[in-house]
């Protein structure tokens, strides 16, 4: 079938109609539907329909659009929560994931045509992504629809399936060629009123009007029949360019902002020029923080003066290249017996900024008469301390150095992924009753990243080591004793005393390499009962059962180099370790439907069905999944329906064999503060004496303005499968009264025990503070200062555990309405919406928040309460022209740490009321956008997302966890970078 004989048969319904597997649909007359496969089910047969709640997106949908990013079409739906993509740089794995319903993107399973797409990047940290598919390698262009089943599913698919299930169905089988090219860019009028807070700041602005993120993207599809239309090859290659966004060409993201009652420009303590510490060498206690003035003296360091601006040079998208191409094959080989392949091949390279990297307040051992030392700063860290800064001088001092490398320029993190899927099946017919189905499939992906731009600390420790050779020149120790002879001194201590030569000496590439590798055997047989007389008397049909195995092979390797398995370093946030291991699991599964009443009265249709999957895992356990659902039609107007699924998601590579190591983790320290402004910790004294603070540093322990804490993260070999039970019921309605109109509301629960989750280093710290219990207090370990940032000596233990509880619940809106305009052509409704009614986590004992309506420094990505996304859809008179109004809408929400909740109110007492980030206000988006064909072979489609340019919410850094917070705002949930425009140009043949 044709592509335009697909939309054809679209037109009739909007949106989500194409695959409204919900509900019966009504099909244009020109494209029968002779099967609908359903997702959430093995059992096929024509005009059935899924028990479980399904939301799907046509193609025409996608073009409608003007996305290119598979992950940006997907966020569309309320059913997904923002996760990875092209808007993060700090903390970017360089790949596009989905996270339906904020249950974390490694609970969401990704299909291509019913099959597993296999995990994307390789990756040793504890991150949210870790095992979760890439979608990167999905082609836009080849999308016919997404079905998307919100809820457990393991019965059917295996593990994984624990928030639910994204289906990618590719047409298959198309004939022609088709080539299409879409060219997009932002457009944005800088006219925010924080700008006054930049330029007061005396940082530059952005001009006023500003167009960037251009964005190329081509697809080609070629299919045929051949072999007297028993068989059909479809290739498919495409090309993406995006261009990079910063963030300095924002009004509100020209600087990074502090909270408080008003936003004002804040930023990071390691500055430009060099921020200092020294150790007193009698008390142990560190002191003169200081920094240098315009003149190269030295003056109090000042935070809300001196903190370096960061923000402008990150990117808020980042630049991406892609490739793809792929071939699907079938071929009937004999009566009712088909092969099927499928070859898909990805590349893709994106590149993450963020600022200049340099020495981040790290502690080095410097000589008292070291060459570079101003005759000031040999009085602040020696003499007044009576060690002697004279030539012979064997002193030595201690020195905590924050100095950003402006020198050398912005980190950059090139991370290029490729991947490679194949599938060869066999599937048929055994008799008029039975049908099998069996493939092999094998998937790779493969990293490569280059991060440049980064100290080294150990060089940095060399190059500060500096003493004076035999003719009186600067050199470093290190080249005297022979132990680096290429180390260059380096001149933090000076104003305008960094060289080239000495910038080339520090700065180091950090390289990782990383493969994931999935195999999988599946076979399975499906039988129609009816024949062999296995119904009931009050039903016309019969059993329909589905019997099958599957065997999976699971494995991961991530290999750092050494740079980066030590922690050198200096901006990488400590050791990134690496990972090997594997696991093999070997399932039985089987699925039942059985109508219980057919043709009565008040019960046109009565059905049940059920399932069961039994999986042996080589990791020493096993896992029972099942389903049971039931729906009923009184008439066949009205269909009710419920299920229960119980799923299972087995721990990944990382999470089982990642190494323990401290990296950044947590978000707050309740015992430090400003200390140079003169602030008091949140938390008492008794309370911080029971985190591990000694009562003489009370008030002496700085905060991290970056609001970034050490954690001891890593995997634990011990994990066991954690268990979700899933309980939904629907009503859906399509009256034959009112043709066009149908109306879905389905209400879901999910509940996920024995959670594979981190403790969360910040309530580790609120309960060892509250009730001073051992075994919560042990996992704190403050290091000589009682920091838990300055040093790798402080953390908080937070590795994983199968802990606590998730749990999520609400309603999904699916309305859709197309009705006739006369001779004005005929008009397409289309309204989905999520009422959240929950969101809640237990990370640890004793400790439960709910996440619905709220955002910030714990609940992280927002969570409005409402969302919804309205199409209406006007196909004119004038043939071949339609226009598409749609409106996005995001509920307003609130910051956590503001919050009723015990828990997270304690949290919000560190720093109290923010009026900067108290709630982000709603939002509604307007996009517009037009098509016409000509000729039947050309179609055009112009469009303008966001159209009337508004702005995104905005909160300051106290609120503003590293990664998915990026510029004041959360790219991934809002738009962040004004209009996007674009133009897609198809040509069919």
């Amino acid at each position: 079938m044709s592509n335009t004989a697909i939309g054809r048969a679209v037109r009739g319904v909007l949106s989500a109609s194409v695959a409204a597997l919900a509900a019966p649909t009504v099909m244009a007359a020109d494209a029968p539907i002779q099967e609908v496969v359903v997702t959430g089910s093995r059992i096929s047969s024509p005009n059935m329909t899924s028990i479980s709640p399904v939301t799907a997106i046509s193609s025409e949908d996608i073009q409608v659009t003007g996305k290119v990013r598979v992950e940006d079409i997907i966020n569309q739906l309320p059913q997904a929560m923002a996760a990875q993509g092209s808007t993060i740089s700090n903390g970017s794995t360089g790949t596009a994931t989905v996270d339906l319903r904020g249950l974390n993107a490694k609970r969401t399973l990704v299909l291509i045509n019913g099959r597993r797409l296999m995990p994307g990047n390789p990756d040793s940290a504890p991150g949210v992504n870790s095992g979760a598919p890439d979608l990167n390698q999905i082609p836009r262009a080849l999308i016919e629809r997404v079905e998307v089943l919100t809820g457990g599913a393991s019965s059917v698919y295996g593990a994984d399936a624990v928030a639910g299930v994204v289906n990618f169905i590719m047409n298959t089988r198309f004939e022609g060629v088709m080539v299409e090219a879409n060219y997009s860019f932002n457009q944005h009028e800088n006219d925010n009123a924080v700008a006054d807070i930049v330029r007061d700041k005396g940082y530059a602005l952005p001009k006023s009007n500003v167009s960037n993120g251009y964005t190329r993207d081509f697809s080609f599809v070629m299919g045929s029949n051949f072999a007297d239309a028993r068989g059909n090859a479809t290739f498919y290659a495409t090309y993406r360019d995006v261009e990079a966004v910063l963030q300095k060409d924002f009004d509100y993201s020209a600087c990074s902002f502090n909270s408080g009652d008003v936003f004002s420009c804040g930023g990071s303590s390691t500055t430009d020029p060099t921020r200092m510490q020294v150790r007193n060498p009698i008390t142990g206690n560190l002191a003169n923080n200081v920094i240098l003035d315009a003149d190269g003296g030295l003056r109090p360091y000042a935070g809300a003066t001196d903190a370096y601006n960061f923000g402008p040079l990150n990117f808020y998208q980042r630049p991406d290249e892609r490739y793809t191409a792929g071939l699907f094959m079938d071929l009937d080989v004999g009566e009712s017996q088909t092969v099927y392949s499928e070859f898909m091949f990805m590349k893709d390279r994106s590149v993450a900024q963020i600022a200049p990297s340099g020495i981040f307040n790290q502690e080095f051992t410097v000589p008292c008469n070291h060459p570079y030392f101003t005759a000031d700063e040999q009085q602040v860290f020696c003499q007044q301390f009576g060690l002697s800064a004279a030539p012979d001088s064997t002193d030595t001092v201690n020195i905590r150095i924050g100095k950003r490398n402006v020198e050398g320029g912005p980190r950059k993190s090139d991370i290029t992924h490729e991947a490679f899927r194949a599938v060869v099946g066999l599937r048929g017919q055994l008799t008029d009753a039975w049908s099998y189905d069996a493939y092999g499939q094998f998937g790779q992906t493969e990293l490569s990243s280059l991060a440049t731009g980064d100290f080294s600390i150990t060089r940095i420790g060399r190059a500060l080591d500096v003493v004076r050779d035999a003719n009186g020149n600067p050199v470093c120790r290190s080249v005297i004793t022979g132990v680096d002879p290429a180390c260059v001194p380096y001149n933090p201590f000076q104003l305008n005393g960094i060289t080239p030569e000495q910038i080339n000496y520090l700065q180091i590439p950090l390289v990782q390499r990383g493969t994931n590798t999935e195999r999988i055997l599946n076979a399975s047989v499906t039988g129609d009962f009816t024949g062999y007389g296995w119904k009931l008397p009050s039903a016309e049909s019969g059993l329909m059962m589905n019997f099958g195995v599957e065997w999976r092979h699971e494995e991961s390797e991530l290999t750092p180099d050494l740079a980066l398995q030590s922690g050198d370093g200096a901006g990488t946030g400590g050791a990134t370790t690496p990972v090997e291991g594997s696991y093999t699991s070997r399932d039985f599964f089987m699925e039942a439907r059985l109508p219980l009443v057919e043709g009565k009265s008040f019960a046109q249709s009565l059905s049940a069905e059920a399932g069961y999957r039994y999986s042996d895992y080589d990791l020493d356990f096993s896992t029972d999944t099942y389903k049971l659902g039931l729906e009923w039609s009184p008439i066949s107007d009205i269909r009710a329906r419920a299920s229960y699924q119980r799923s299972v998601r087995v721990p990944n590579i990382t999470e089982l064999y990642g190494i323990q190591a401290v990296g950044l983790d947590g978000t707050i320290d309740i015992c430090a503060s400003d200390v140079a402004g003169g602030e008091l910790p949140g938390a008492s004294l008794e309370e911080c004496v029971r985190t591990g603070v000694a009562p003489e540093d009370y008030g002496t322990i700085q905060n991290n303005s970056a609001a970034q804490y050490n954690g001891l993260i890593g995997g634990n070999p011990d994990l066991k499968p954690e268990t979700a039970d899933t309980l939904s019921f629907g009503l859906a309605f399509q009256p034959r009264a009112l043709p066009g109109l149908r109306i879905n509301i389905d209400y879901f629960d999910i509940k996920i025990e024995d959670a594979i989750q981190n403790p969360n280093a910040d309530f580790t710290l609120l309960m060892c503070a509250r009730t001073g219990d051992p075994q919560t207090c042990s996992r704190i370990q403050r290091d000589a200062d009682g920091s838990l940032w300055q040093s790798v000596n402080g953390y908080v233990v937070d590795t994983f555990e199968n802990i606590g509880e998730i749990s999520t619940s609400g309603i999904d809106f699916d309305v859709s309405y197309a009705f006739d305009l006369g001779g004005g052509g005929r008009l397409g409704l289309d309204f989905v919406a999520t009422l959240l009614d929950s969101l809640e986590f237990t990370p640890q004992q004793g400790v439960t928040y709910d996440c619905a309506g709220l955002y910030g420094s714990v609940c992280l990505v927002p969570a409005p309460e409402w969302r919804h996304k309205f199409d209406a859809t006007w196909r004119t008179p004038w043939a071949g022209i339609d226009l598409t109004l749609s409106w996005r809408y995001f509920d307003e929400v609130k910051r956590d740490a503001e919050d009723s909740n015990q828990f997270l109110s304690f949290l919000g007492q560190v720093e109290g009321v923010l009026p900067t980030d108290s709630r982000l206000g709603s939002r509604s988006y307007l996009d517009l956008t037009s098509a016409m064909t000509l000729a039947e072979r050309y179609t055009v489609r112009v469009g303008v997302n966001n159209l009337l340019d508004k702005d995104p919410p905005l909160n300051g850094s106290s609120s503003c966890p590293t990664g998915p917070c990026n510029g004041n705002t959360w790219p991934q949930v809002y738009d962040a970078m004004g209009r996007q425009i674009f133009g897609l140009l198809t040509i069919d043949f």
